[in-house]
């Protein structure tokens, strides 16, 4: 009974300073939201550990971690020592904090990642890092129009990855040298279920809804300039009232408009993708959705008659 009651009161105090987290970052400006992310990251952790504590760790966890990664590090180390497409490799790792379940994720989106990987035309050294949040792969490659010409299969391989919740994204930067470019494959596997991404929809003065979308947002919010600045793209915005509209511009916001709304961008290999939210949302744990939906002797607290919870898929926005 006692370890249940700390449990409890640990949960309450968690709650609570995501509470003062959220309130810190809806009177900040968006210079801030990094710090914000990283507090909210490491609570996270925090929390993480107590419910390990609370209810044992799998037996033999850290010998069949060891095997996993292992098996990872070996196959990234087979397909790259390939001298004819590629110079040199390198492995950088963090792999303390994947668990059982995220390594399961990793070794199943392999061939999906490497199939990718293998279209590109690269010069010299290519550099991997792997955490408990992200696998990227960096490189120089040589333009070959070989983007356009497979942009196609690389779409098939995106949603393949969205359905398992991963995102894979990228970025080009030009060097000195003419068609020489640097190439960074993201593969975002920071998503998880026990927590929840929330935004308060405003439909009228009587009725609002808070939707949770998934915690992986919080690694795409951008700026108004820099996503006018990708030119055409899709560009999906969500009305107060939940609709969905899609375009291929941004619409004109006015500075208010804009630092009011929640602007998220997601370059993809295959079209980059932008989400325009009503209202900037909140970290929130899994806890908040079931509270939202609980009740008590039959009926919801009095507070919540009017607030409805809703979830949302955010993976099968980009699938239309």
């Amino acid at each position: 009974m006692e370890k249940r009651n700390h449990q409890t009161s640990f949960n309450d105090e968690f709650e609570k300073s995501l509470s003062t987290l959220e309130d810190i970052q809806l009177l900040s400006e968006f210079s801030l939201s990094p710090l914000i992310g990283r507090a909210y990251f490491h609570l996270s952790e925090m929390k993480r550990k107590a419910d390990v504590n609370s209810q044992g760790q799998v037996a033999h966890y850290e010998q069949v971690s060891k095997v996993l990664d292992e098996k990872f590090e070996s196959i990234f180390t087979n397909f790259f020592s390939n001298k004819v497409k590629f110079k040199s490799f390198e492995y950088y790792k963090s792999t303390s904090k994947i668990d059982l379940q995220k390594w399961n994720l990793i070794l199943e989106i392999i061939p999906e990642v490497l199939s990718v990987v293998s279209l590109f035309n690269y010069h010299g050294n290519i550099e991997t890092r792997l955490n408990e949040g992200k696998l990227q792969i960096s490189g120089m490659i040589l333009e070959d129009g070989h983007l356009e010409i497979n942009r196609k299969f690389i779409y098939v391989v995106t949603r393949k990855l969205l359905h398992q919740k991963v995102l894979l994204t990228f970025n080009v930067e030009k060097t000195a040298r003419a068609g020489l470019f640097k190439l960074d494959l993201k593969v975002d596997i920071s998503h998880d279920d026990s927590l929840v991404y929330k935004v308060n929809f405003k439909v009228s003065q009587k009725e609002n809804y808070f939707v949770g979308f998934s915690n992986i947002f919080c690694q795409y919010r951008a700026h108004l300039d820099d996503v006018k600045a990708v030119g055409e793209h899709n560009v999906i915005e969500v009305g107060s009232d939940l609709s969905v509209k899609d375009s291929y511009q941004v619409p004109d916001l006015s500075r208010l408009e804009s630092a009011n709304k929640e602007i998220l961008h997601f370059p993809f290999l295959f079209r980059p993708v932008s989400i325009i939210l009503p209202m900037k949302g909140n970290l929130s744990t899994e806890a908040y959705s079931r509270s939202l939906a609980s009740s008590q002797d039959g009926q919801m607290r009095e507070q919540d008659v009017s607030t409805y919870y809703r979830t949302i898929d955010f993976f099968s926005l980009f699938n239309q």
